[in-house]
């Protein structure tokens, strides 16, 4: 039988929700006493199962201890989950969409990233990450919070019970980008070899020349999550990531990736090319 669909916006409430409470160290019954409802209700709202309402979810964020910033986001997007027109302030140091984003991927459990500037996340150096901030206008004490937020990503691919599955797949540029320079760019490339040596974790290089593919010029990850959640595509813009789970706009999506793979170098072709770009960097 073919789980209901739930929406984007769904998902990433009640991963967030889950987040909040447990970081509260808050057990489910405490948050049936306060919407007077039974546990199997929280549970269908933390796994995107069964939508929150307005009121509801503004219990829950004051039960939960969420700053400002947190509430105006989740209420917000719970506005959009309804259909009525979202009203938001974003400020504190971590963007609360940010925060959703590193739910949904806390849960996942493969993601499959594709993009013609960046190297993914889980898998940057912390000067590589650095420098990208910076670039941005991050600096000071909101800086280092982004940065040891990023970092954390990282123990998804070695630490979780079950590791992030991770393929990527990145354009050749990148590796010559230059961000934080040579010395920098070294450091970033010899951590991706060393990550390709984990099994859960492959790299293909878009060579120079490859000509067109499918996902040319975006940078996008979709997520694989667990259980009957449906996957979610995660597209990165200058203002924030994006999120779809149309059914038909993630089989595209795959199919996209396939094809663009099946243009990109081989696995063992790209880490021979990521040890020639290491060596020729000056």
């Amino acid at each position: 039988m073919t789980s209901p669909h739930r929406s984007a916006a769904r998902i990433q409430i009640g991963t967030t929700l889950r987040r909040l409470r447990e970081d509260a160290k808050l057990p489910r019954d405490l948050a049936c006493e306060a919407l007077g409802c039974t546990i199997t209700k929280i549970g269908n709202i933390e796994n995107a199962r069964s939508g929150v309402k307005h009121a509801e979810l503004e219990k829950l964020l004051t039960l939960y201890g969420a700053d400002e910033p947190t509430r105006d986001d989740l209420l917000a997007l719970n506005s959009e989950a309804h259909r009525r027109r979202p009203k938001s302030k974003i400020g504190g140091q971590i963007a609360p969409w940010l925060r959703r984003i590193l739910d949904v991927e806390a849960i996942a459990v493969e993601a499959i990233f594709s993009s013609p500037d960046l190297i993914p996340a889980v898998l940057q150096t912390p000067d590589y990450a650095r420098a990208l901030m910076a670039n941005v206008g991050l600096a000071g004490e909101v800086l280092e919070k982004n940065l040891e937020l990023r970092l954390g990503r990282r123990v998804l691919l070695t630490e979780r019970e079950v590791p992030l599955r991770l393929w990527a797949v990145i354009a050749e540029p990148v590796l010559w980008a230059g961000i934080g320079g040579p010395q920098v760019m070294r450091e970033q490339i010899a951590h991706l070899l060393a990550m390709t040596e984990l099994d859960n974790v492959n790299l293909q290089v878009m060579p120079r020349g490859a000509g067109v593919h499918p996902l040319i010029g975006t940078t996008l990850t979709l997520f694989r999550l667990p259980g009957d959640l449906p996957s979610l595509i995660s597209v990165d813009t200058p203002f924030g990531d994006h999120f779809a789970d149309s059914p038909d706009q993630v089989e595209r999506t795959s199919r996209w990736f396939d094809f663009t793979r099946a243009k990109a170098l081989g696995l063992e072709e790209s880490r021979e090319l990521l040890a020639r770009v290491m060596e020729d960097i000056r």
